[in-house]
């Protein structure tokens, strides 16, 4: 894989966004938990899933300190942008590293996973990763809930008809 060295600064730059030590100790973190993903996907669901709901602190609407949760988002995006290949820029790895640190910010957002047929050439299962809140989707840009069918959701059974659990 080739970079020439007008892209690695562009990619770069964004660094300049962070200011503060606080900043770019978030944006440590998030990087690290950004590039363990794939490994985290590695092990059996049920492990994944009680990793990721430990030690969560949901808060009520009011209650959200808005101040952290615009720094995650960012140096979520960030690490997405400047991060490969150490960091996987798809929906999975950008769905996960968001929910659990919003999570912890005390952001009531789920995770959900989808599945859909790319019917083409190729008939193929695709999946999507997203985060919901207040019902409806968060920082997509187009809502994936009438291309994808909802799989399982964290929280478990937040988002699926009739309480399931989705199990996977």
């Amino acid at each position: 894989m080739k970079i020439s060295w007008a892209s690695l600064r562009r990619r770069l730059a964004g660094l300049r966004e962070l200011r503060r030590p606080g900043q770019w100790w978030l944006f440590a973190r998030v990087f690290c938990f950004a590039a363990a993903v794939p490994l985290l996907f590695s092990l059996k669901f049920g492990v994944i899933t009680r990793w990721l709901e430990r030690r969560t602190r949901v808060s009520s609407k009011s209650a959200v300190d808005l101040a952290k949760v615009e720094p995650i988002i960012r140096c979520v995006e960030l690490a997405r942008v400047i991060g490969g290949p150490l960091v996987c820029p798809r929906c999975l790895t950008r769905g996960v590293t968001l929910y659990f640190f919003l999570r912890r910010a005390g952001l009531p957002v789920s995770l959900c996973f989808g599945d859909a047929m790319k019917k083409g050439d190729i008939v193929q299962m695709v999946g999507h990763c997203w985060l919901v809140k207040d019902g409806e989707p968060f920082l997509e840009n187009n809502d994936p809930r009438p291309q994808f069918r909802l799989v399982y959701s964290l929280p478990e059974s937040a988002h699926l008809p009739g309480g399931s659990t989705g199990a996977i």
